[in-house]
């Protein structure tokens, strides 16, 4: 075998399903070199957000949970005062948003990243720019097929070999997460229940929406399954280099393409490494479905009027009971936008392989778990209320 031949066969693996070789193929590298490999003016950005990923994610965590504590103590001390059935009508077109406002069960289940960054901004862009006035030809549709598309192109990222580029992919998908928000603002925009947090069911905008939240998940889950085939790919031939510096046991502080155990290249089969994305892309449809059954059934048990007065300040008391509370704290770090979260983290820190292994049987049952008890315990309520 000659040399040229060999080098063409460690950079190139042929897509197992010709049909999809445009998402297999590497992603365009100017978004790679300006972002990763750009001139000194790009070496703070380089440096300290791409090159020393764990350093930089140590940080951004301490400070996001730090962030999310002392929000949490400020969102639930509210919520011990405010009655949902009456809280969670919409606002005046006027008001400006808070997420400690307006209270549903829908927000008091949504994840952190959502609740306290993503939603604000959201809301913050459209109240100052009022984009859902001046662009009133863009409907909520045309934003969700928007962020379907990026989904898509967050995916092939993700598939890439290089670090940089999977990096990338996380970051797009962050804009696409930021757009399925964008778009439920726009809704409520236009269709004047401003800050009324739930959702609108049987409609086409609603079916829409979580199609496209759903497809986006998928493409994800393809761009880390591409990846896995291309990492662990055993007819992959690796030309053998020679490093000083890895010689004398120096490490360079730069990202690695290179996956060994003993000295021999880690490899699986192309069913095996599809068995596990597949379980934690059943873990993220299951989150997601069942996340959203629970809502619909908190909600028409806890954030209904009741003519009764007894009753109704019985259904007061529950819905502000430690166990009510509890479930509600569970499906925020549990539900699918929780968990899509969860694994951008692995995926900038390379270490996705590793969190697939640790989260593929038991994050499904903790989920499967946690439905059956909110099920059983919403049961017990509507025993309760007469409902």
């Amino acid at each position: 075998m000659t040399s040229q031949y060999r080098q063409r066969s460690a950079a190139c693996v042929l897509c197992p399903c010709p049909q999809l070789t445009a998402y297999w193929s590497p992603p365009p590298s100017c978004c790679r070199r300006v972002c990763c490999e750009g001139p000194s003016k790009m070496a703070l950005l380089g440096s300290g957000v791409f090159r020393d990923a764990k350093s930089t994610c140590i940080f951004l965590a301490v400070l996001l949970l730090a962030y999310y504590f002392v929000m949490d103590i400020i969102l639930f001390m509210r919520f011990r005062t405010v009655d949902i059935v009456q809280d969670s009508q919409a606002g005046d077109p006027s008001e400006l948003y808070s997420p400690f406002t307006h209270l549903s069960v829908k927000s008091l289940m949504n994840d952190h990243t959502s609740q306290y960054i993503i939603s604000p901004s959201a809301e913050y862009f459209d109240y100052f720019t009022h984009f859902s006035t001046v662009f009133s030809f863009i409907t909520p549709n045309i934003i969700s097929f928007t962020h379907l598309f990026l989904g898509f192109l967050s995916g092939k990222f993700v598939a890439s070999e290089n670090l940089h580029d999977r990096r990338i992919g996380v970051v797009i998908f962050q804009v696409r997460t930021w757009l399925d928000a964008f778009d439920g603002v726009v809704y409520r925009s236009q269709s004047n229940t401003h800050l009324q947090f739930q959702s609108v069911r049987n409609t086409a905008g609603y079916y829409i929406d979580t199609t496209c939240d759903a497809i986006g998940g998928v493409f994800l889950s393809f761009g880390i399954l591409f990846y896995l085939w291309k990492r662990f790919d055993p007819y992959k031939q690796e030309l053998p280099s020679w490093n000083k510096a890895q010689e004398a046991g120096v490490k360079t502080g730069l990202p690695s393409n290179g996956h060994s155990l003993g000295g021999l290249r880690e490899t699986y089969s192309k069913k095996y490494l599809f068995w596990k994305v597949f379980c934690y892309g059943l873990c993220l449809a299951c989150a997601g479905k069942f996340w959203d059954l629970i809502v619909g059934d908190f909600k028409d048990t806890l954030q209904v009027p009741i003519k009764d007065p007894e009753t109704s300040q019985l259904q007061f008391q529950l819905c502000h009971s430690t166990t009510t509370v509890f479930i509600f704290y569970l499906w925020r770090i549990l539900e699918g936008q929780a968990l899509l979260q969860y694994i951008l983290i692995p995926i900038c820190l390379d270490k996705i392989w590793e969190f697939l292994n640790y989260t593929q049987y038991i994050l499904l049952v903790i989920i499967v778990g946690l439905y059956i008890i909110s099920l059983l315990y919403i049961r017990h309520l509507r025993t309760l209320l007469h409902l």
